[in-house]
């Protein structure tokens, strides 16, 4: 297939180009740039020999990673501004594309987005704008394309069944009356057209409620009643945060650039879990480095993550939302103290012995693991009843202290510790100032606050082309935006002679053919 062929540089009859239309926006130039230094082969080798031209993959590519860098996602909207906004008239060196050709292209190549974000960054760690060895990691909830009155719960998924059902039994009853000729005022294809509709319809509530009831499995009890499905979309969760359904959108942002390293969309509510799959996707982004380190607050918290960090030797800083019940202090708080203070007793002053697999508390007694199973130890004392601080450490109605510890205890307890070192309470407060205005930057700035595609596949691939577009504003203002930025002044400069020259010579022509015609109409005008 041949492409509609465009020429950004090339001068119309009035002494103008295209490339004149980027002067006052560098950054329209700087994303062309960018992307003709990316690998288009995979894009190119999708389009046919046969049919007829199309647009260039290269333009059609850079025009929307622009539009994202400015936070344009509808096709409509970006139709417009290529027909009247110089700097889109200049990437698609005057092509108008309508809102069904990009719409069409965008939903066609949404797989290739994570190749482009990593070659993207690959630039970025080529041109030295950082050493990425300080990784921030957080999460945001941004809502979905779909409205949250498609959502039901299994008891109103079953009302709508049974109304559903209802109005099938009628239509089938009509087209029954209508093949028995009782009525010849019902078209019958219309009747059937409808019950074939309602059917489908029934088919697909049916599968949102099996899926509805595999989900609720996963829910404690308290919440399996009240939770809902979207029908229309339902990877989408219910979140407060976002009035609605919505999408837990995952990024690693490097804390000396801002720029986004790693990015994931998935439809849990929370971040557990959460953080070994961003920090292996780092890696994989930017290459293995034993110098890089990791630093997310407490909602990435657990145990399990923690083990596999710890085996793994890579340098992280999670926060933990239960310090202050953590067992860590080298001996117990003293007896007086808490006689003293007169509060109840907490996990924190309590002691465990690794060494000997006990708990010591704060009267010398010492609490001996008593149960056992693979997610915890029970740990249980049975000399109480004469302890002169039995009042304060458990309630009236139990008789001896026992303590639960996680397996993987010993985990949290060392990042515990880790957490008090200032060197951790400093990369704490960095990473507060570091992925916090990442998202403040695609939310308010940018206006990324829901979602234009449907499902989860096509979210996590547009969420890759909003992260892709704020990776150009940072590149753009960096060091390489700055270098493309000088060789554009002086590429003008250059230029700003051979212009004037031509709007000269092509001033002189008019006036002199303009003169002639003139000439040529007065003689004429003798000879009558």
């Amino acid at each position: 297939m041949s492409f509609i062929t465009y020429n950004r540089s090339q001068m119309n009859l009035f002494g103008y180009s295209v490339e004149d239309f980027a002067r006052d926006d560098p950054k329209s130039r700087f994303v062309v740039e960018l992307v003709s230094r990316l690998d288009l082969s995979a894009l190119y080798s999708r389009y046919s020999s046969q049919g007829g031209d199309s647009y260039a993959p290269d333009m059609m590519l850079a025009l929307w990673f622009y539009a994202y860098s400015n936070g344009i996602t509808s096709t409509r909207k970006l139709e417009e501004l290529c027909k009247y906004d110089t700097r889109y008239i200049y990437i698609t060196g005057n092509q108008h594309p309508d809102h069904s050709t990009l719409s069409r292209f965008r939903k066609a190549h949404l797989d290739l987005l994570d190749q482009y974000f990593v070659e993207i960054l690959l630039i970025a760690q080529a041109e030295g704008i950082s050493s990425f060895n300080q990784i921030a990691i957080d999460g945001t909830k941004i809502k979905a394309h779909s409205s949250k009155r498609h959502g039901y719960t299994e008891d109103q998924l079953d009302k709508r069944i049974e109304k559903l059902r209802a109005e099938i039994k009628q239509y089938m009853q009509r087209c029954n009356f209508v093949e028995q000729g009782a009525t010849d005022e019902l078209d019958l294809e219309t009747l059937r057209a409808e019950k074939e509709r309602l059917e489908r319809l029934e088919k697909e509530i049916l599968e949102r409620k099996a899926q509805l009831k595999e989900r609720k499995k996963q829910l404690k009890s308290e919440h399996r009643s009240r939770h809902q499905i979207n029908v229309k979309e339902p990877d989408a969760r219910m979140m407060p945060s976002v009035d609605g359904p919505g999408y837990n959108a995952q990024l690693g942002v490097d804390m000396s650039s801002h720029l986004i390293v790693a990015h994931e969309v998935v439809s849990q509510p929370n971040d557990q879990g959460q953080f070994i799959p961003i920090q292996e996707q780092v890696e994989k982004n930017l290459g293995s480095d034993d110098k890089r380190s990791y630093t997310a607050d407490s909602g990435y918290h657990n145990s399990t993550d923690l083990k596999e960090l710890e085996e793994k030797q890579i340098d992280a800083v999670i926060a933990d939302p239960q310090l202050s019940n953590r067992s860590i202090k080298e001996t117990p708080t003293s007896k007086e103290e808490l006689q003293k203070e007169e509060r109840k007793l907490k996990r924190s002053d309590f002691v465990y012995h690794e060494q000997g697999d006990y708990y010591e508390c704060p009267t010398g007694k010492k609490l001996f693991p008593v149960e056992r199973n693979s997610e915890r130890i029970v740990y249980r004392s049975n000399d109480c009843q004469d302890c002169p601080l039995i009042n304060l450490c458990i309630s009236s109605k139990k008789k001896v202290k026992q303590i639960h510890r996680s397996v993987n205890e010993s985990y949290c307890e060392r990042m515990a510790k880790k957490l008090q070192t200032s060197a951790a309470q400093e990369r704490l407060k960095k990473r507060s100032v570091t992925v916090e205005p990442v998202f403040g930057n695609l939310k308010h700035n940018l206006g990324y606050r829901g979602f234009s595609l449907s499902g989860l596949n096509n979210v996590r691939s547009e969420f890759t082309l909003m992260c892709i577009g704020h990776n150009i504003n940072v590149l753009f203002k960096n060091m390489l935006g700055k270098r493309l930025a000088a060789f554009i002044t002086a590429s003008q400069e250059k230029d700003d002679l051979l212009i004037l020259f031509s709007k000269n010579i092509l001033a002189f022509l008019i006036l002199y053919f303009a003169q002639r015609l003139r000439m040529r109409k007065k003689y004429q005008y003798r000879r009558i």
